[in-house]
């Protein structure tokens, strides 16, 4: 659901809900009071104070200021390096929170959460949603790489890069959720030469990237893990002078691992092609 207060109108969701994590202490803690034998008006007399109200505000415009270095060279003629770090800090980071809400007024008159409010917790009788709010802390994300190609003799290239990804919640509300949604660690090596023979040329290129926890709005406070994974490409190609053309053939993770990008999506397997692609067309 949007932040903005036209987005709730009539559902007075902002009002009267409760944060997700008070959610789940109240039901383990009315759980366990009921299966130890406590009759169950009193056990959501006894833990209803685990509730509390959640505090969510309406969104404001998100702010970032940004710092980027980064270092590019070539060295005898034969080694390529390529080096950069970037650092953001983000103001009124937009984040998504999770809120429960009950059927009955969540407080009463005395400011203190109704029984009629808890009691429809057990019961069912609520509506789980996902706000959009502003994170009170600076957030930040910073991340570098660094990449190294050498160029042997015969045309032939080898090369490689890793890639780091963090990302800094701070105090971090335990009912927000940041969609970073990027592994830690990344990597790539690759080997190829674009005229092995008669302008016959390959390229090899493996991939490897951390496990990560990904959010999405389907998921809410539970995060889905993506594992960790490698793939390898791989592609073989032919000039054609005199057409102006390159014909290319290969394929996309050619050993068919089956792999998840995200939680919740399809499981990515091979993918072969044939293209044509056509040089200078214009000279």
């Amino acid at each position: 659901m949007g932040g903005a207060p036209n987005n709730s109108k009539g559902l007075n969701v902002y009002e009267n809900s409760f944060t997700s994590s008070s959610v789940s202490a109240f039901g383990a803690a009315f759980g366990k009071a009921v299966q130890s034998g406590t009759p169950f008006p009193q056990a959501i007399e006894q833990n209803k104070g685990l509730l509390q109200k959640a505090s969510v505000a309406y969104i404001k415009p998100e702010q970032q200021k940004a710092f980027e270095v980064g270092y590019k060279g070539l060295m005898m003629d034969k080694l390529l390096i390529d080096v950069n770090y970037y650092y953001s800090s983000y103001t009124n980071f937009i984040l998504n929170t999770v809120v429960i809400q009950p059927s009955n007024p969540i407080l009463g008159s005395d400011g203190q959460v109704t029984t009629a409010s808890a009691t429809d917790i057990p019961n069912g009788k609520v509506h789980a949603f996902q706000l959009y709010t502003n994170a009170p802390d600076k957030v930040s994300a910073q991340g570098a790489s660094a990449g190294l190609t050498y160029l042997l003799n015969g045309g032939y290239a080898l090369g490689g890069n890793a890639t780091l990804s963090v990302f800094n919640l701070r105090n971090a509300n335990p009912n927000n959720i940041a969609a970073f949604n990027t592994p830690k660690w990344s990597t790539n090596a690759t080997f190829g030469n674009s005229n092995v023979i008669n302008d016959f040329g390959f390229n090899a290129a493996w991939h490897w990237q951390t496990a990560y926890d990904w959010y999405g709005t389907f998921n809410g406070t539970r995060p889905g893990r993506v594992d960790a994974y490698s793939v390898v490409d791989l592609q073989f190609s032919k000039k054609l002078p005199k057409l102006k053309s390159t014909v290319k053939l290969g394929g996309s993770n050619i050993f068919n691992n089956r792999i998840y990008q995200s939680y919740g999506s399809p499981a990515i397997g091979a993918i072969y092609y044939v293209s044509i692609v056509f040089d200078d067309l214009l000279k």
